[in-house]
């Protein structure tokens, strides 16, 4: 069983990539099914056959428990992590399709020995190969301070995860090529220090020097970090991404007749 785990900030466009993810597997004749782990969304852009909504919603806890929207959001993921064979039952009933699961955006859910982490390490146990697709708003590459947050972020997924993860850079059609730098830089992001200059001159952060500094130097260190432009609307970029997600977690070995075939085509 091999499915992709879609994650990132509310807004980054994780439910139009799952609609867009879809529509590939349709064309490509693949069997899918769509799992919906976000208690909250109720605006999807294509059918879940499977919801959390069908066990507990968010409103729902904020109207019992009167809990706010992120206390709810946890409540109701922690409700999933005690019923996780209800999930392993749906996923095993639909062995034969990839599994793409949305995700919900509070990045403290994933937290190493958080609720959504206890919920994949079921499943895993059980036999179910995932890789995460972190995506990130391509619009942040415009702000130096708010990219260096979500490089630091999508660091922190990756380390608290411990799974295989691509990060993509989503709506990279509206990203703006009359900045700094362009879109190949914040990829593979070879210097965050160059972007350490930038944000040293922004009013109010240059008193935090040595703060920006610290935080850069983490990033760099870990050395982990790079990004895959995406935009859904494009078939080209929608299939390489796909590309990298099933050689993560293995899928393309099911495709390949023999392991020299797999090699050689990476290699070309």
């Amino acid at each position: 069983m091999y499915g992709v785990l879609v994650i990132g900030a509310p807004g980054a466009g994780k439910s139009t990539f799952c609609a867009g993810l879809t529509d590939i597997f349709t064309q490509i004749g693949r069997p899918f099914c769509t799992i919906n782990l976000d208690p909250a969304n109720d605006t999807m852009a294509y059918a879940p056959d499977v919801n959390i909504t069908e066990m507990i919603t968010v409103t729902d806890v904020m109207d019992r428990l009167s809990l706010g929207p992120n206390g709810a959001l946890k409540y109701c993921i922690e409700t999933l992590g005690d019923n996780s064979d209800w999930l392993l039952q749906k996923i095993e009933a639909n062995s034969k399709k990839y599994m793409i699961i949305d995700c919900p955006g509070q990045l403290e859910l994933y937290k190493s020995e958080g609720e959504l982490w206890k919920v994949i390490r079921h499943l895993e146990k059980a036999g179910v190969r995932l890789c995460a697709l972190h995506l990130a708003d391509s619009l942040y590459c415009s702000d130096p301070s708010k990219f260096i947050s979500v490089a630091l972020s999508t660091l922190a997924t990756m380390i608290a995860m411990e799974m295989p993860q691509v990060n993509c850079l989503s709506k990279a059609d509206l990203f703006s090529p009359d900045g700094t730098y362009d879109l190949d830089f914040f990829s593979y992001l070879p210097d965050v220090n160059r972007l350490l200059d930038l944000l040293n001159e922004v009013p109010g952060l240059e008193r935090y020097r040595r703060l920006n500094e610290a935080i850069c130097g983490i990033i760099t260190d870990f050395d982990l970090v790079s990004f895959v432009p995406l935009a859904v609307e494009s078939k080209e970029s929608m299939m390489k991404v796909i590309q990298l997600v099933d050689t993560a977690n293995g899928f393309s070995l099911t495709e390949q007749g023999d392991l020299r075939e797999l090699i050689l085509n990476s290699k070309t």
